[in-house]
């Protein structure tokens, strides 16, 4: 009806300019307001205080402010308080009639309310008008008790008395009048049997303290809200098993889910590859590994592309291992996994093989008689090996053993590894022996021959004696160590072992050892799956029901599936229904604590504020579930947004991706706004999992930046940048560096972001903006890893700009502060190498000597002898700079 009435008052407004409109003024505006035409209603205005300025001026007020409004200014900008007080009490009514449709917020309503407190014409325009009246159903519908508080105490009498009965006689209860408020619920109980007004009755005898009569109200109800009221009757009785058994909690032990258990085994060393294919597709290639397996189903998706690259390579399948471990280092790097994958990339892709094959081949064949035949042999056999050709590669190495009397590390270790290609265990096992010791690679494959031969016991030994973490492929083996001693009933000796330090192993480690303080030193380190196998292992050998208790509640908060959390939920319930500690449960409940009689957190936001609390006192499991209760009461779309990124935010301090993605869903899609931040949480979230093509996205679907909260704009343009540099978009990736520059707060910026962005910027010759980054980064590092690698490259950029004397006080700063490897030996080399560039060569022979001296006869330490002999020599010539230049 409005469409058609609004198609017609626009016609006439367009064509017919002569007509008077004086009487058509009013149900004009009114209906270009209904139907959200903001230019006819321009017009209308126009002509309105042009012809007719003082007719009906609280419609043609309340028509501006619609416009203004419209045109995205906020309400507070757009009111004319002065305009609207000097109305006359209809035109007062006139003006609230018309804006009582308007979409304004909550806020914006109680504003003007606040101008009615003391005014009692404003009073009697916002009862007449209807703007009351809605407001207050408004507010008893979103629960807003504090707004309902506030409209009884100052506009008590102009509401609607039956209408509003039931509100006001809750009024009465939150200002403490319980007397009154019992007289007048039973008198509505005797007009009304309604379960709601039973409820209020029984609320009130409760806090009057009289449990016994709130109990035998409550029982008649069915309602969530009387079953709470019964469980905290029966608590403040005393009688807490009664509550306990009135919420339905458990007292039968539950059983271990399936995916639980196959997690637990895993990490117990009790590895089935099929379990943990299907429950956890990402460990797939480690059970793999671990089990000695030399076979794979293909077609699993989710895996760790590090070690299904690993276990290719084990296999001699060299090109498949190279795509997948390129795939590898794409993704967000692993402080253990990529320095791994970076040396497979480089052992299967160091050279050409095919060309290779063809090269040294033809040595072979055609130029015996020369010193290249020799010298070809170990290459030759690497390409061969490289190929796939494990039986030629082993003729070649065993005839430089035999004819050459090539006996070295080098050739055994080849061509133990050629025997194992190709699959003769036994010929590599003999092969490699006398080498296990001097060859970390060598022992590996040796570990491998033993056990595929079937010698287990012999395997096991020599990895519980001889495995560290500074041993190459460390990480596999202690996999397969946690597996041969549970496979052999050995995982006693378990405790004897050196601990691994890669988070994976290392939770094999303590959970097969029982080592208490290592697995909570490892809680906020690892992943999802391993937290979830600490926690519960954790709760299942601690003594106290509280500590339990704790680890329980952390297992429900970060669990994988809901089935885990339900799980970990009723061995909650249990532990405390044997143990008789029944408080530490129920009060730790944050649906008893919500719906506790004696609160008020039937409010919305109240709740809303309660939660708000546990979060800043970082008690994240009570707030956590204080805003999920918040968002499934509220329809509000803002009260929900802002809980849901509140959950999200808990999710990710617990690394409780799954659970993530489904609060970030929570968000309501009914604004281009909300909509923004809904994908800018899934970037964050996909972004930590490491998922870098969801997440990129996910970024790309954001609107507008501006539309996201003030305070992560910047992380969202710095994590997508970050994203855009990795996909090769280096335009995309540098227009948001831009933004990010010229707005600053650089500390809202990741550390990892913060390094990665710098080091694109100085490639694209933005040193200035690099060194800021890079500052920033160091300002931001915590481990002395990180201290270390942000004050290099910021060194480094510093040097390029010519900041010679910065860069060298900042590569010393690294050495005599931080002596962090990689960075030490090679910022003590820099550092030399710009002093000795300058004439200092006392300064700078000192420093080569630091690094020889660290280094050894290391590529890095012989290049560091060469500059120390070459400096010697011009030290002994007594050549002076110039002479030294020339």
């Amino acid at each position: 009806m409005y469409d058609l009435a609004g198609q017609t008052f626009s016609q006439i407004l367009n064509e017919s300019p002569s007509f008077d409109l004086k009487n058509y003024l009013v149900p004009m505006a009114e209906t270009f307001v209904k139907t959200g035409d903001v230019g006819s209603l321009k017009k209308l205005i126009k002509i309105w205080e042009a012809k007719y300025p003082s007719y009906h001026r609280g419609v043609l007020l309340a028509a501006k402010l619609f416009v203004d409004i419209k045109s995205g200014k906020p309400f507070k900008e757009s009111f004319d308080k002065n305009s609207f007080l000097a109305l006359s009490v209809n035109g007062k009514v006139e003006f609230l009639r018309v804006i009582s449709d308007f979409p304004l917020s909550v806020d914006d309503k109680f504003y003007l309310l606040t101008l009615g407190e003391k005014n009692v014409d404003i009073k009697g325009a916002l009862a007449e008008s209807g703007f009351l009246e809605k407001f207050a159903e408004e507010a008893v519908k979103y629960k807003r008790q504090d707004i309902t508080d506030y409209l009884f105490a100052n506009y008590g009498d102009w509401l609607n008395k039956e209408k509003f009965a039931l509100p006001y006689v809750r009024y009465l209860i939150s200002k403490g009048k319980y007397a009154d408020a019992v007289l007048r619920l039973q008198k509505l109980y005797a007009k009304d049997k309604s379960p709601e007004i039973l409820f209020e009755l029984a609320k009130v005898y409760y806090l009057q303290g009289e449990y016994g009569k709130a109990l035998k109200l409550a029982r008649k109800l069915n309602s969530k809200e009387a079953k709470f009221l019964r469980a905290w009757a029966y608590f403040k009785l005393g009688l807490k098993k009664k509550a306990f058994e009135e919420l339905g909690m458990s007292v039968k032990k539950p059983a271990v889910p399936e995916s639980l258990k196959v997690a637990i085994d895993f990490f117990k060393g009790k590895i089935d590859p099929d379990a943990v294919k299907k429950y956890y597709p990402e460990y797939y290639y480690k059970a793999l590994l671990y089990t000695f397996s030399t076979f794979a189903d293909e077609s699993v998706n989710g895996v760790n592309y590090h070690d299904a690259g690993f276990f290719f390579y084990e296999s001699g399948k060299f090109d498949k291992a190279f795509d997948y471990l390129k795939q590898a280092v794409a993704v967000k790097r692993d402080r253990y996994l990529t320095p791994r994958t970076l040396y497979i990339i480089g052992e299967t892709a160091g050279i050409n093989k095919d060309i290779g094959v063809m090269v040294y081949s033809r040595i072979s064949n055609s130029y015996q008689r020369t010193p290249y035949y020799k010298a070809s042999i170990i290459p030759y056999a690497r390409a061969l090996i490289l190929k796939g050709d494990f039986s030629p590669a082993v003729k070649v190495l065993e005839y430089g053993k035999e004819q050459f009397k090539m006996d070295t590390p080098l050739l055994r270790k080849l061509l133990g590894k050629a025997y194992y290609f190709a699959r003769e265990y036994g010929k590599s096992e003999k092969v490699l022996k006398p080498i296990i010791f001097k060859d970390d690679e060598a022992f590996h494959f040796f570990i491998l021959d033993k056990a595929l031969n079937g010698k287990l016991d012999v395997a096991f030994e020599y990895l519980r004696l001889k495995l560290n973490n500074n041993r190459l492929f460390a990480y596999v083996d202690y996999g397969r160590l946690f597996y041969l001693s549970s496979k052999l009933g050995k995982t006693k000796l378990i405790k004897k072992v050196s601990p691994p330090k890669e988070p994976t192993v290392a939770t094999m480690y303590g959970v097969i050892a029982g080592n208490k303080k290592l697995m909570k030193s490892l809680l906020s380190r690892v992943s999802e799956v391993e937290k979830m196998v600490l926690l519960y292992t954790l709760a299942t050998i601690e003594k106290s029901p509280e500590k339990r208790f704790y680890y329980l509640s952390l297992l429900k908060a970060v669990a994988s599936t809901p089935e885990i959390a339900k799980f970990a939920q009723q061995m909650e319930e249990y532990d405390a229904y044997v143990s008789g500690k029944f408080d530490t449960l129920l009060l730790n409940n944050p649906e008893f604590i919500a719906y506790n009689p004696e609160n008020t957190l039937s409010d919305i936001h109240a709740l809303i504020e309660k939660a708000n609390d546990y979060y800043d006192a970082k008690g994240f499991l009570k707030a956590y579930g204080l805003y999920r209760m918040a968002v499934e009461r509220s329809s509000d779309p803002e009260i929900r947004t802002f809980a849901a990124m509140r959950m999200v935010d808990i999710d990710l301090k617990l690394k409780n991706y799954r659970r993530a993605v489904e609060d970030a869903s929570m968000i309501p899609e009914d604004t281009e706004k909300r909509k923004d931040v809904k994908n800018f949480l899934l970037m964050e979230i996909y972004y930590k999992q490491g998922r870098l093509l969801d997440a990129l996205n996910a970024g790309r679907a954001v609107s507008d930046i501006e539309n996201l909260p003030e305070d992560k704009r910047i992380k969202f343009a710095a994590q997508l940048a970050s994203l855009y540099k990795l996909a090769g978009k280096e335009t995309d990736a540098m227009r948001l560096l831009n933004y990010i520059v010229n707005k600053g707060h650089l500390s809202e910026i990741d550390y990892d972001d913060l390094v990665n962005l710098a080091l694109f910027l100085d490639k694209k010759g933005k040193r200035d903006d690099a060194e800021k980054l890079l500052k920033e980064a160091y300002r931001k590092a915590k481990k002395k890893e990180q201290k270390a690698e942000s004050l290099f490259w910021l060194a480094t950029v510093q040097e390029e700009k010519g900041d010679v004397d910065s860069a060298v006080m900042n590569y010393l700063k690294i050495h005599y502060e931080i002596g962090s490897e990689p960075w030490n030996s090679t910022a003590i080399y820099k550092a030399a190498s710009i002093l000795e560039s300058q004439g200092k060569y006392e300064q700078a022979l000192k420093l080569y000597r630091k690094v020889f001296k660290i280094k050894g006869k290391s590529p890095e330490g012989l290049k560091a002898l060469e500059r120390i002999k070459e400096i010697e020599k011009k030290m002994r010539g007594g050549l002076s700079d110039a002479e030294t230049e020339r």
